[in-house]
């Protein structure tokens, strides 16, 4: 499907995930959260191609490298992977297996949606306490990377806070769709 709007391509229930996302989007905190989550994916990405390019360098020319560069640039990925899929479920475009929407009505879909992204939130909420008891067991191994001697828990805090940036992005979608359910039926 096309939206009439921004010409996007989308296969979303019933609505155009950009042009959701910016009319979503207009509350203060939604604002500044997008923002927050997208200059910091902005600045991860950044960093890592630049350290990946320096190690290229050094190597190449130098025959030496950072020391703990790949490791750091591992822990990067995992950042990026995290606040890129907090962007993903933001615009709706997470992955999903929609094979049951296919089949039933829209109006049937709009509830199915919110099911679907309160349960998700359940269940990056169960994900979050278990990155969680994950970090502390790290915290108490007391490990340290090469790159500047930092502690690996402080590299791998990424994980709890990615899914509870999930987790509330899946409870504003939910959000909005009983907004949504409950708009339609007044009208």
């Amino acid at each position: 499907m096309q939206c009439l709007k921004c010409g996007n391509d989308f296969d979303n229930l019933y609505e155009c995930p950009l042009c959701t996302e910016i009319w979503r989007n207009s509350g203060k905190f939604n604002r500044i959260f997008t923002k927050v989550e997208d200059l910091l994916l902005e600045l991860f990405l950044g960093v890592m191609v630049l350290m990946v390019l320096l190690q290229i360098l050094m190597r190449n020319f130098y025959q030496s490298g950072i020391q703990g560069g790949d490791d750091l640039i591992r822990h990067l990925v995992l950042w990026i992977a995290f606040f890129g899929a907090g962007i993903a479920t933001r615009s709706r475009s997470h992955v999903k297996i929609d094979a049951l929407t296919n089949i039933v009505k829209i109006e049937t879909r709009k509830y199915m949606d919110v099911a679907v992204n309160l349960f998700s939130c359940l269940v990056c909420a169960i994900l979050m306490v278990s990155s969680c008891q994950f970090l502390y067991i790290e915290y108490q191994a007391q490990g340290h990377s090469q790159f500047l001697n930092l502690p690996v828990w402080t590299l791998e805090i990424v994980m709890p806070l990615g899914y509870l940036i999930i987790a509330i992005r899946f409870a504003i979608n939910g959000g909005f769709g009983i907004q949504d359910i409950f708009r339609e039926k007044r009208h």
